[in-house]
C-alpha cells in the first residue's frame, strides 16, 4: 500500500467522499445492519441531496481526507464543540489503518483546540474502532431513518480530565 496522505478538504473533495460513504455503507455495514437499515442510512435517490449538505458542514467542520496516489480512501470531521460527525474509510481498504491515521490527526487537532470531550454515535460497525482508542458507550440508541430503526451508540472520549 502506498503512503496514506492526510490532507484538509477541499470542497471539490464532496462528491468523492459521498460516492465513498454511500460505497462503504452498502457493503462494509451489510454486515451489522439488514439491507431496509442500510436503504433507510444511505437512500440512493438522496446522494445529490446529501452532496449539497455535506459540501457546507464539511467547510464548517475541521475535516481531514486520506488519500493513497490522489484518491480518496478515508476521511473524517470534527465540530467545534467536539461532535464527530463522520468517519469513513473506503471499503477496499478497511483494516489497514486509514480510520487510525485519521483519528490521531482529528485527536491531535481536538487537543490543539483544547476540545476537552469528543463524543459521536457510532454504529454497531465501528463501535470496537471508538472502543480501542478509548471511547465510552453513554448509551445504546435507536433512531428512525426514513421509517426504519436503526442502532448506534452515544459514546464520549475524554481528551482533558476535569
Amino acid at each position: 500500500m502506498e503512503k496514506i496522505q492526510i490532507t484538509g478538504f477541499q470542497p471539490e473533495d464532496t462528491e468523492e467522499m459521498v460516492d465513498l460513504f454511500y460505497t462503504t455503507v452498502q457493503t462494509i455495514n451489510r454486515a451489522d445492519y439488514s439491507k431496509e437499515a442500510v436503504a433507510a442510512w444511505a437512500p440512493a435517490e438522496e446522494q445529490e441531496y446529501v452532496c449539497k449538505e455535506w459540501k457546507h458542514s464539511l467547510l464548517e467542520n475541521q475535516t481531514y481526507v486520506a488519500r493513497e496516489e490522489g484518491k480518496i480512501i478515508g476521511f473524517i470531521d470534527l465540530r467545534a464543540d467536539g461532535y464527530l460527525d463522520r468517519l469513513y474509510v473506503h471499503k477496499d481498504r478497511q483494516r489497514m489503518g486509514v480510520a487510525s491515521a485519521l483519528w490521531m490527526k482529528a485527536e491531535k487537532w481536538a487537543m490543539q483546540e483544547g476540545i476537552p470531550t469528543i463524543w459521536t454515535f457510532s454504529s454497531i460497525t465501528a463501535k470496537g474502532f471508538f472502543e480501542r482508542y478509548g471511547f465510552q458507550v453513554m448509551e445504546p440508541e435507536n433512531v428512525e431513518r426514513n421509517g426504519v430503526l436503526l442502532t448506534r451508540f452515544h459514546m464520549k472520549k475524554m481528551l482533558v480530565e476535569g
